[in-house]
């Protein structure tokens, strides 16, 4: 990150750090948690990049994070401490029944459970806070992690092939 005069500030997406590298995100809480063999299943599948490119967790500023998942790659049900905006850069993102394409998005108001899946093609979107630092909390049904885990199984070569050209 370029700083110049008057705080003015310019950022590089080729600067961007990866999420698990920074503070900016806390360690997530699981409730209920999910059984290893789920989270070993998820976790083997890559299937996503996610860049830090803009926010300063020591100031507790301005956020902007820039995600990207392979193609029917699914989040699960998750709630953050503060309001996030979504924009959809390419692909699609699914949020039950609504399919939200490259060029619109979403807001989500802080402590409001969602969860969404990339569409056919993947999506990539950027994601932008009030502040650099925000919890996670996942409320995902053990049901659904298991419907998670089989698709990470089903995907992970495919995923994994993705993921290496995307970022």
């Amino acid at each position: 990150m370029t700083t110049t005069q008057r705080g003015l500030r310019v950022f590089r997406r080729s600067d961007g750090v990866d999420l698990d590298d920074t503070t900016v995100m806390s360690q997530p809480v699981m409730d209920p948690p999910p059984g290893r063999e789920v989270l070993k299943a998820v976790g083997a599948a890559s299937g996503y990049v996610i860049k830090v490119l803009f926010g300063d967790p020591d100031s507790g500023g301005m956020s902007l994070i820039r995600a990207w998942y392979a193609a029917d790659y699914a989040l699960p049900r998750h709630s953050h401490d503060v309001d996030c905006l979504y924009y959809v850069l390419s692909g699609e993102a699914r949020l039950g029944n609504q399919v939200v394409p490259a060029g619109d998005g979403f807001f989500v108001p802080a402590n409001a459970p969602y969860a969404y899946s990339a569409g056919p093609d993947g999506v990539a979107v950027l994601e932008f806070r009030a502040t650099s630092n925000f919890a996670i909390h996942v409320t995902e049904s053990l049901g659904r992690w298991e419907q998670i885990a089989e698709l990470a199984r089903t995907h992970r070569e495919d995923w994994a092939a993705q993921t290496a050209g995307a970022g």
